[in-house]
């Protein structure tokens, strides 16, 4: 198979530089043509070459990848060098070393996978794992404003996912619960939320598994809303999940094709981008989320049991 690179050398732990990961490409049988991430050249050679266009990063790279192909049926090939890797877990694949990875293409299943669009002030903009207010997107708020200590300079990838809970954990001790209009497919589900979470395989953040019947080629989205009355419910899943990530979550979650939420001053996260700009006289902003079912084809390698429906 004729193989595009797509690579970002700053994911993760870095562990994979050009060299190692042509010839290991090459090395199963593949022809591999390579481009960093920030080289825009790749998307116009996937379009004219590629066969498999081979995300090798993390979620960020699969997603801007992901954009790139969307509605066709060229298939992506994750490599996850990522510190959460939540679309390849989501896959059934972040565990799997990437030589066994690479050696299954050839038999690969082609595994079908939703994106979601959501529009706001930011215009159109495609998300593979989910969109959020409250407690998740003022985390990632802290952590990219370098408010939470220096988690992003942490040298592990166990380490940066550790310390991200622990502040999740800490914050949603004194969190206070914002008022947001809310409507799922049509019903009207506004209140006052400390976290709502419209999510595309039930996973975001740092492993955090926070919809576990979710699926990512099911076409819909799923919406877990946690009120004061489920604070502690919140608690006891962040406490718990890193020692028992397969416990189902006792949060509620509702499944819909349309969802729109409207806040006037909070923080929203789109994947693992923070919107934190707010209109002058606190206007709310408006976001409208819609799912498109199976646009999006991924590599399943035939040893590997994808997670998806």
């Amino acid at each position: 198979m004729r193989v595009v690179v797509v690579h970002n050398s700053k994911a993760g732990e870095k562990r994979y530089d050009r060299d190692a990961l042509v010839s290991l490409i090459r090395r199963a049988g593949h022809e591999a043509t390579y481009f960093p991430l920030k080289d825009a050249a790749w998307v116009s050679a996937i379009h004219a070459v590629a066969d498999v266009v081979a995300a090798a990063g993390g979620d960020g790279t699969v997603e801007e990848v992901a954009g790139a192909v969307r509605g066709r049926q060229l298939p992506i090939a994750v490599l996850p060098l990522g510190t959460a890797n939540n679309i390849s877990r989501a896959l059934g694949q972040a565990d799997v070393p990437l030589e066994d990875l690479v050696a299954g293409w050839a038999g690969a299943q082609r595994q079908p996978f939703d994106i979601g669009v959501a529009r706001g002030p930011w215009g159109a903009r495609l998300f593979l794992e989910g969109v959020g207010a409250g407690l998740m997107a003022d985390g990632m708020a802290e952590i990219k404003q370098g408010r939470a200590g220096s988690i992003r300079e942490l040298e592990d990838a166990n380490s940066r996912m550790a310390a991200a809970r622990g502040l999740f954990q800490r914050l949603q001790v004194t969190i206070p619960a914002m008022r947001l209009d809310l409507s799922v497919d049509g019903r009207d589900l506004s209140g006052e939320y400390l976290l709502v979470e419209v999510l595309n395989f039930g996973t975001a953040g740092p492993n955090l598994c926070l919809a576990s019947g979710a699926g990512p080629s099911d076409g819909l989205l799923d919406v877990v809303l946690v009120d004061e009355q489920h604070r502690r419910d919140l608690a006891a899943h962040l406490s718990t999940s890193p020692s028992d990530p397969a416990r189902p979550p006792a949060l509620p979650v509702y499944q819909a094709r349309h969802v729109t939420l409207s806040c006037e001053r909070c923080n929203l996260h789109l994947d693992d981008q923070v919107w934190t700009e707010h209109r002058a006289g606190g206007d709310p902003i408006l976001v409208d989320l819609t799912v498109e079912p199976k646009a999006l084809t991924f590599l399943a390698p035939a040893s590997v049991r994808p997670t998806a429906s």
